[in-house]
């Protein structure tokens, strides 16, 4: 939920009412899912027996306990990953930063897709690098349409050898590159020397449990991979990883130093041992019924509440968090943030999501941490807000 107009993270205040607010605004997973129970335990016995270790610093490299949970979890996409091209972050914002500044240079530009994720944008801003948006048609991002803007930015004298995607379930979209098109961009970024980068939080929770191929698993030398734990495990451990090309690992490795010294040997510590003890298997599964059945609710409600052929447009994603809605006439959904909050229901505008201006028309609803028997309400509320009356004079259309 951060803005991209600034460089810095920032939570928007409107979406931390408390009372009777139904919030579809934050991307926060179900933990309900996780059996806290054997969780307590395995912390206990960590503290207990390893603590002295647990509990200090470490060094800038993944746990030699952990690789077997990152390589696990990556086989399920098709990637394989090397150990020694492992580098350890505080969840994959962290490594979106960590290549901003180790892999790009100020004043460069990344190319992305649109919508985009808005601490992404951030970070590479943050960083000094420039967005440049590809075109997409119908398929998602456009190889054509990629080709063609990199030829047309060098032409103009500007840099610009980096491509960002989120392509599985892809925030705040929900959207998925199929293989055909990731094999597509690939050849792209192949004849234009351009390194891949892949930012992928959602890859595992697909509702039918089928797991598309990540770039990484196709072209891995032309992909920089971002992981994290945070949705498949939970976000309050903080832990993620990079997996890199051979030439790239040292340097995102001196800057994750630089970063946080040192990534929490406690947090790698737990997730090796559930790893060890119980696999991904089951976890992931709880994680995607969950989600699965979330998503229904809201796409049931939101078909009652709005209709299929009114001013509003949307499509029910096969995985993820978010159910990314439309007007069709691009009016600016940061008109019904009021009317939502005095509904008592929150979501993100659309304005968040754009790199330049664009997708105001928008908004994202998160169906992941909403209690069930609520999100039909929160539909309810969130319809009445979104009819109420607009003043084209004001520019409620753009």
């Amino acid at each position: 939920m951060w803005t991209d107009a600034r460089p810095a993270v920032e939570m928007p205040r409107l979406f931390e009412r408390g009372g009777d607010l139904i919030s579809f605004a934050g991307g926060l997973p179900d933990l309900d899912v996780l059996p806290l129970d054997a969780l307590s335990g395995q912390f206990s016995r960590l503290v207990r027996i390893g603590g002295r270790l647990a509990l200090q610093y470490s060094t800038p490299q993944v746990a030699k306990t952990l690789v077997p949970a990152i390589t696990d979890l990556m086989a399920r996409e098709g990637a394989q990953a090397a150990a020694e091209n492992l580098v350890p972050t505080a969840g994959s914002q962290m490594g979106l930063m960590a290549v901003a500044l180790g892999i790009g240079t100020p004043g460069e530009t990344v190319l992305c897709q649109t919508p985009a994720y808005p601490g992404a944008a951030a970070a590479f801003r943050t960083a000094g690098l420039n967005l440049c948006v590809v075109p997409e048609d119908a398929h998602g991002m456009d190889p054509d349409g990629l080709r063609e803007t990199v030829r047309r930015l060098r032409a103009e004298g500007r840099t610009a050898r980096l491509l960002y995607c989120n392509p599985t379930f892809q925030n705040p979209s929900g959207a998925t590159l199929s293989v055909e098109r990731r094999e597509q961009l690939l050849a792209i970024c192949q004849e234009l020397d351009l390194l891949l980068i892949e930012d992928n939080p959602y890859g595992l929770l697909s509702f039918d449990g089928e797991c598309t191929t990540a770039f990484h698993g196709i072209a891995p030398e032309r992909v920089v991979y971002l992981g994290t734990f945070s949705k498949v495990f939970a976000p309050g451990l903080r832990c993620g990883w990079i997996s890199a090309p051979d030439h790239l690992a040292e340097e995102l490795r001196r800057i994750t130093e630089v970063m946080t010294l040192s990534p929490s040997a406690l947090a790698q510590a737990v997730i090796a041992a559930f790893h060890t003890r119980s696999g991904w298997t089951e976890l992931i599964d709880g994680y995607r019924q969950s989600y699965r059945e979330r998503c229904a609710l809201m796409a049931d409600a939101l078909e009652k509440e709005l209709g299929t052929s009114g001013p509003w447009s949307w499509e029910r994603p096969n995985g993820g968090f978010y159910i990314w809605l439309r007007h069709r006439d691009g009016v600016d959904t940061n008109r019904f943030v009021a009317a939502a909050a005095e509904s008592g229901v929150s979501y993100v505008p659309g304005s968040h999501f754009g790199v330049g201006g664009e997708h105001a028309d928008g908004l994202r609803l998160c169906f992941s941490h909403v209690p069930k028997q609520r999100i039909a309400e929160g539909v309810s509320r969130l319809a009445a807000a979104l009819s109420t009356p607009i003043n084209h004079e004001e520019g409620g259309t753009r």
